[in-house]
């Protein structure tokens, strides 16, 4: 476990959770201002229990024939929409003013809004320590820090790139050592086996970035 896989996982967490900080005060929006915090930490708390529970049972099934071909297929549409230009959903959050109940819509909220999260990180890291790490540094910082972070992305653009560009090179690479293609190992030599997925990402940021650009151009002109 390094230090720069650590910082590639807080990264990640980051990146695919800038609404989760807007669901969080939403549901905590009712409760008694002293209470708040109290909801607020109790609601975070149970959210990373889930992240790494779900995480825990995840890694369990990557060794088996075709779940990396799967995941990696899975991670690639997290890639696509992490950058292309599209409408969130708004989730169905309904605020109360009861701190436990405030905590659970938190938790269960935060929970279904991370699905993607749960993925990405477990097809990155192969490790439950690392995303135990990452999950438990990156949730506070996504809670306290949402509006600077949401600010720098949509400052620096190239960091949300940069993020997609990560996680398509996680999902070529773990289709491309999915043991269920081990028959067809012999068509890709080795040396192919870092190369493709570098190219995946390269050609997936390209593409977006070039589509989303032409649909900013093709806005100006209406």
């Amino acid at each position: 476990m390094t230090v720069l896989q650590i910082l590639s996982l807080i990264g990640i967490d980051i990146l695919l959770s800038g609404d989760n900080a807007v669901v969080i005060a939403l549901a905590a929006s009712k409760v008694p201002q002293h209470l708040r915090n109290r909801a607020i930490f109790g609601g975070t708390l149970m959210a990373i229990v889930l992240r790494i529970l779900a995480a825990t049972v995840l890694i369990q099934f990557l060794g088996l024939p075709f779940v990396q071909l799967v995941g990696g297929l899975i991670l690639l549409r997290i890639s696509y929409n992490l950058i292309a230009n599209k409408e969130e959903e708004n989730a169905n959050i309904k605020p109360s003013d009861q701190v436990l109940t405030a905590i659970k819509t938190i938790a269960m909220a935060d929970f279904a809004m991370s699905i993607d999260n749960v993925i990405a990180l477990s097809s990155v890291a192969e490790r439950i320590l690392p995303i135990i790490i990452g999950i438990a540094i990156s949730i506070p910082i996504i809670i306290f820090g949402s509006k600077l972070l949401t600010s720098l992305m949509e400052r620096f653009p190239i960091i949300v790139y940069a993020g997609a560009g990560l996680l398509t090179f996680a999902a070529g690479k773990m289709m491309v050592e999915d043991k269920g293609l081990e028959k067809f190992h012999i068509l890709i030599p080795e040396s192919l086996h870092l190369v493709i997925p570098i190219a995946m990402a390269i050609i997936l940021v390209v593409a977006v970035f070039v589509k989303n650009n032409m649909g900013k151009e093709a806005k100006a002109t209406i």
